[in-house]
This record gives C-alpha cells, sequence and structure tokens, in this order.
C-alpha cells in the first residue's frame, strides 16, 4: 500500500478540519438568535449586562460538526455572586423561552443553563467583565482574556494549525480537560500553537517531552531559571503558563496517562504520516456472543459493577468513578486477585460501571503467609494465631516463619458481593449501593450491563486497548 507523504496528509487534513460555508452560516445565526434573545432580556430588566460569544466559536478555531456555543454573560465587578448567579439563570431562562427551546441546568464553579436550540448546544454562562487576570473572581471571567490574547496572536492561518491539533487530539483520545478524559483543552492547543507557531512545531516539539520536565511560558511571563523551579511547584506531567495569568498552569489537568498517549502519537505521526491520525476510530457494539468468544480465548475473567448514582455533573460523577475505580483495584491487591485490565464507563449523567479484567475469577483455597524471623518478638503472638488452624505449619524457612492458611476469599465475586461496602466507594457510588442501585455482572453478563450503544462500543474498545492509529506493525 502506498505511504502517503507529509504534505500530502497534511493538504488532506486541513480539508476535514475546515467548516464549510454554510455550516459556518448556520452556526453563526445561531448564536446571534441567542444574543439577541439574551440582550432582549437583559433590557427588559433595565441590566447593564453585554453578551459574548466566547470560546472556539469566538476564535474561530471550532471544528466542523462541533455543535457547542458558549455565550456569556458579563455583569459589573460590583454585582455581587449571589446576583450575578441570580441573573444569570433567571436570563438564560426568559431567553429560552423566547426562543421557544429546552434547556438543563448545569454546574461549573456556579450554575449556568445549558440551551437545545436548532441543533445546538448553547451554554449560557454568566461571569464577571474583566480586563485583566488580577480582577478575575471567578474561574470563568478568564475566558474572555483568553478569547481576546488568541485573537491577538493567531492569524488565520494559525487558526487552521489549532483546527489540526484539535483534530489530531480528537482522534487519538486526548481532547479535552474535563475530569473523565483529563486531557488538552481547546485553549491549551491554542496556546501550544501560538507558541510553537504551527502543528507541525507543535508536534515536533512534543515528540521530546518527557513528564514533569517540561515549561511553556506563551506570554514569557518568567526567565529560564524561574521555570526551572515551576516544575517544582506546579507537580503537573505539562506546565503551560497562561498567558493572562501567570499563576494558572493551563495544563493542569492534563494527566500523565493523556501526557504519554499525545507524546507517542506526535511521534507516531511524525515517523510514518497518515490521514488516520485525524480520523476517530469507528467501533462496533460488541454483542455478548463476541464477548463470550473473547474470554474464552483469552481465559480472563470479568466483572461489571454497575451503580445507578442518579443525577450529577459529568465532571462530579467522573471524580468519583476514577476514585472508586483505585481503591477497588487496592481492595482486590489486597486479597492477591491479580487485576489485568481495568476501566469505567459512564453514561456522564446517572449511570457508573466500573469494569475488571481478573487474570482468574478464583484462587486456590489456600495460600502461603509469611510470618516474623525467628526468635524475633512478633514469634509468640504469629505461633499463638496459627498453631491448630493452619492448613499446615507453622514451619521455618531460611529463617522466617510460615504458614499455609486458608484465604478469606478465593473468589472475586464473592468478595466484591460481600464486601465492596469496605472497598472505599466514593459517596455517590456507595450511596447507591447501600440504597439497591448496584449489581454485579460476570463474564458474558458484562455484556448486558448496559444498553446503551455507546457502552457496548467502550467495551470492544476497552477489551482490545490497541490505538488505531499504531498501525498494523
Amino acid at each position: 500500500m502506498r505511504r502517503e507523504g507529509l504534505e500530502e496528509v497534511l493538504s488532506r487534513a486541513r480539508e476535514l478540519v475546515t467548516p464549510s460555508a454554510d455550516e459556518e452560516r448556520r452556526l453563526r445565526a445561531v448564536a446571534a438568535e441567542v444574543l439577541r434573545a439574551l440582550s432582549d432580556c437583559a433590557r427588559g430588566h433595565g441590566l447593564s449586562v453585554e453578551v459574548e460569544v466566547e470560546g472556539s466559536v469566538a476564535k474561530g478555531t471550532w471544528l466542523p460538526g462541533d455543535r457547542d456555543i458558549d455565550v456569556f454573560l458579563l455583569f459589573d465587578r460590583r454585582t455581587s455572586l449571589e446576583e450575578l448567579r441570580y441573573w444569570g439563570l433567571r436570563l438564560a431562562r426568559e431567553a429560552a423561552r423566547a426562543l421557544g427551546c429546552g434547556f438543563e441546568e448545569r454546574y461549573a464553579e456556579h450554575p449556568y443553563l445549558r440551551l437545545s436550540y436548532k441543533g445546538y448546544e448553547v451554554d449560557v454562562v454568566p461571569s464577571y467583565r474583566v480586563e485583566s487576570g488580577d480582577e478575575v473572581v471567578t474561574a470563568v471571567d478568564r475566558t474572555r482574556l483568553h478569547t481576546r490574547y488568541v485573537l491577538s496572536k493567531a492569524d488565520e492561518r494559525l487558526k487552521v494549525e489549532v483546527r489540526l491539533l484539535k483534530r489530531f487530539m480528537k482522534a487519538v483520545g486526548v481532547y479535552g480537560a474535563e475530569v473523565k478524559v483529563g486531557g488538552f483543552s481547546g485553549y491549551l492547543c491554542e496556546l501550544l500553537v501560538i507558541h510553537y507557531g504551527s502543528f507541525l512545531g507543535v508536534l515536533r516539539a512534543a515528540r521530546g517531552w518527557r513528564p514533569w520536565r517540561v515549561v511553556v511560558d506563551p506570554g514569557g511571563h518568567y526567565s529560564e531559571a524561574e521555570r526551572g523551579k515551576l516544575r517544582r511547584a506546579f507537580k503537573s506531567p505539562l506546565v503551560v503558563i497562561d498567558p493572562v495569568d501567570r499563576t494558572r498552569n493551563a495544563a493542569a489537568a492534563v494527566t500523565l496517562q493523556r501526557f504519554s498517549e499525545f507524546v507517542a502519537a506526535s511521534r507516531a505521526f511524525l515517523e510514518r504520516p497518515s490521514l488516520k491520525f485525524f480520523i476517530e476510530e469507528e467501533v462496533e457494539p460488541m454483542s455478548r456472543g463476541e464477548l463470550e468468544a473473547e474470554l474464552e480465548e483469552r481465559g480472563t475473567g470479568l466483572i461489571a459493577l454497575r451503580f445507578d448514582v442518579g443525577e450529577l455533573s459529568p465532571d462530579v460523577l467522573w471524580g468519583q468513578v476514577h476514585r472508586t475505580v483505585r481503591n477497588v483495584l487496592n481492595f482486590l491487591k489486597q486479597y492477591k486477585f491479580e487485576v489485568v485490565n481495568w476501566g469505567a464507563w459512564s453514561d456522564d449523567r446517572s449511570i457508573a460501571i466500573v469494569l475488571l479484567e481478573l487474570s482468574s475469577l478464583t484462587l486456590s483455597p489456600v495460600e502461603l503467609h509469611s510470618g516474623p524471623p525467628v526468635g524475633s518478638p512478633e514469634e509468640p503472638n504469629f505461633l499463638r494465631k496459627y498453631l491448630g488452624s493452619a492448613v499446615a505449619g507453622p514451619f521455618i524457612v531460611d529463617g522466617k516463619w510460615y504458614v499455609l492458611r486458608r484465604r478469606k476469599y478465593a473468589d472475586a465475586v464473592a468478595l466484591l458481593r460481600e464486601r465492596i461496602h469496605l472497598a472505599g466507594l466514593a459517596k455517590s457510588l456507595l450511596k447507591a449501593l447501600r440504597e439497591g442501585r448496584f449489581r454485579v455482572y460476570v463474564n458474558s453478563e458484562v455484556a448486558e450491563a448496559s444498553s446503551d450503544e455507546g457502552y457496548r462500543r467502550y467495551l470492544r474498545k476497552w477489551l482490545l486497548r490497541r490505538y488505531h492509529w499504531l498501525g498494523e506493525g
């Protein structure tokens, strides 16, 4: 098969990342209608509130197919936080009614409304009107400053380069600063392209990155000597100083996992350029029969723990899911079960499913247990505990006491069903357990832990665990 050259790949990728004139026109029209409705509502109440589009739409770095628009209600800094929250929600609700569209309340640092209008998701976010990072009251206040900074630095060529980087990151699975992903935000992509000058400039730099050793300072806030101290101060795999706020790491959300995946994908693309690095992998849902065949071939055991947690914001839900996964892994390790693969899926609203693949769901009934050295202060207690109760021993090997004893749990499923309340579940998952909104699925049953096709697509990807951009070797 003919290998494409770098310029050919980038030329085709630029076509993928450039919205059509019609798509651009539709998005601008929707944004204008929402702005008009919000402005009319604010005037109707005699409020001096500026209404602006922010984010990638305002900066011209959005991707084809994106259906998200960020609209900010900018209040004077003399407005109390209580008033800001009250009027932010009220104006958004009134605008939604005037537009005849649905909406739902979301939560970040404070509540905001997400409008569903003409196929677009429009976040209406109240914030303070600030002119510098020193004036920021809430975290979202920086957004307007971010928009201004990017527009001041990025010409039309750089905007295309940003779109290339975003599309690349989406395709390799590292795009998104939300807790679920732990990856690169859109703003971080923009900063990296501005700093390194192009999409390729970012990738060429990234292929040499090492975690906890990289400090990028697009605004030039710090000297070279000071940047060395910043690595220790921020304690992040990647540090990118926010040009509008020298105290903030714009890459704080990037986990070691996503950092490493981006570095590996950058190296792979530069070595073997291909359009597949810009196309998200399409995966078919996995059926119960396919899962059964896969497990028979692997010889492993599978467990799914489903929690119906009730309505939670995605970031809160995923924070609790990640914490629960870590604790359940440690819990199983304490009982000597070997977990070879783990992960989690959620509908981002009310369902969380923890997935565990074990080398075996059962262990031998007996285990070797080591005791204290011969003659040590702990020796009497050890002998008293196990004399007459051990399967074999106590006996001495190389100066230490040992016994063969029966395991407390030789079956991982029984352990989780009976004692998972001791595994360190996060708050909402523990509540679901106590209220009976919890179920354990085993082996081929795991395919039916949720009827959501997104879950069964995730299940296939999770089991295969191969990056599609690696190719066939």
